[in-house]
């Protein structure tokens, strides 16, 4: 057994990652195993391209003010515990720990009965399912890993299903069509729960379709409900009601819409003020956040197309006559091209850099893809973190994206840098 925290999480994710499956026999076999720990409490349940973080979160604020709440989510960007809260509050390290070993046990006995041993999703899952049973959660904000429908997560029967967005990303996984990854997100619908979507219109056939053949009513909460009527701070009115959230990007507004119309038609009872007050509080570190004003840094995890388009949105109405300077790194399995085509778009320079993790893009790459006539490679971040700081006036702008993996890796070097820690 492990006695270190560090020990023991190292060791989970040293599991293997994903395990290639036609079905979730196995994750049923080992949730069974362990007493069923899901059917303990009520589950609202998270999917989508983008904006599933920013959902979840924004919910469990708003519900934590009336009762106990579990929140699961990935990846972290600070620490590991992260993923698993009660009440906003992150698992223990002493508890974790315990837990971590509990599931070591757990999965020697497991695979001598079953066959085979849990994946590191897997892993983390039943831990989480099984935390939030011990505490006793009233309810719990359930996000997908991959996916939807054979998602390790998938195992549960939520009172909602919520689907942010559809775009392209895991294409090796979901498909190479909007129509495939809609088909696998939409695997988290149930026979009779209702759907919650804020999907791009041009879905809405293959929802309902979907909806209609499992008997589940759809609500959409698209573009034209929302009204947004300052960017900085985020400010729009949904449904006759004014709000201002506590995160920044223009495409905040519909992930709090969203998550307000799933609170309303699940809890109606629940005070408007506290819906407000919820949204307001909403903290998701690394989403449009901006660390600094002189000259102005903005950490975002955009990692794939669908995210880089929202953040050059944003980007662009909020600051349309601001010179932009953008710090570009990615995982090497996404549409690395595409997306330095998109940020140049609205780059007066590019500079492309590279940290220490397996994934990770070669520089090289990076910057024979990036088309901006002005572009660069710097190898250490905080090198090139330094010398955008160190070149840009008072009145530039500093976007760094890319990978939700490198802004976990970069910000808590901003953070010191801008004395935020």
């Amino acid at each position: 057994m492990f006695k270190h925290i560090e020990e023991a999480v190292a060791w989970i994710e040293h599991q293997v990652k994903f395990k290639p499956k036609t079905d979730l026999d196995r994750m049923r076999a080992a949730a069974l195993a362990l007493g069923n720990p899901q059917d303990a409490y009520k589950i609202i349940h998270v999917g989508g391209t983008n904006g599933k973080g920013s959902v979840v979160s924004y919910i469990s604020t708003i519900l934590n003010k009336h009762m106990k709440v579990g929140t699961y989510t990935s990846p972290y960007i600070l620490k590991f515990n992260e993923r698993i809260k009660v009440n906003l509050e992150m698992i223990p390290d002493d508890v974790l720990l315990n837990y971590i070993n509990q599931m070591v046990s757990f999965n020697e006995s497991f695979s001598s009965t079953y066959g085979e041993t849990l994946s590191f999703f897997e892993l983390v899952t039943l831990i989480a399912l099984v935390y939030f049973r011990d505490q006793k959660v009233d309810i719990v904000v359930l996000e997908v890993g991959l996916g939807g429908l054979l998602d390790a997560t998938n195992i549960v029967t939520p009172i909602a299903s919520v689907i942010t967005n559809i775009g392209f990303d895991h294409m090796q996984q979901l498909g190479n069509t909007l129509e495939s990854i809609a088909y696998n997100k939409l695997g988290i619908v149930k026979p009779g729960i209702p759907l919650f979507t804020s999907v791009d219109n041009e879905l809405m056939p293959q929802f309902e379709t979907a909806c209609l053949e499992k008997d589940s009513r759809l609500y959409h909460i698209h573009d034209g409900l929302i009204q947004i009527e300052s960017s900085e701070p985020l400010q729009f009115s949904y449904e006759y009601h004014h709000y201002e959230t506590g995160l920044q990007g223009l495409y905040q507004a519909k992930n709090a819409a969203l998550s307000i119309a799933v609170v309303n038609y699940l809890f109606p009872k629940i005070p408007i003020r506290s819906i407000k007050d919820g949204i307001h509080e909403t903290v998701w570190p690394g989403r449009f956040e901006v660390l600094s004003r002189n000259p102005m840094v903005i950490l975002d995890g955009a990692h794939n197309r669908h995210g880089i388009k929202a953040l050059v949105n944003s980007v662009q109405t909020m600051y349309p006559n601001r010179v932009i300077h953008s710090l570009f790194c990615a995982m090497a399995d996404k549409e690395t091209s595409l997306m330095l085509e998109m940020i140049s778009s609205i780059s007066s320079s590019v500079t492309v850099t590279h940290f220490d993790y397996k994934r990770v893009a070669e520089l090289s790459v990076l910057l024979e893809q990036t088309p901006h006539p002005h572009k660069r490679a710097i190898e250490d971040p905080v090198v090139a973190v330094d010398t955008l700081i160190k070149d840009a006036k008072p009145d530039d702008i500093l976007v760094i994206t890319g990978s939700l993996y490198f802004v976990s890796f970069i910000r808590p070097y901003l953070l010191n840098r801008f004395n935020l820690a």
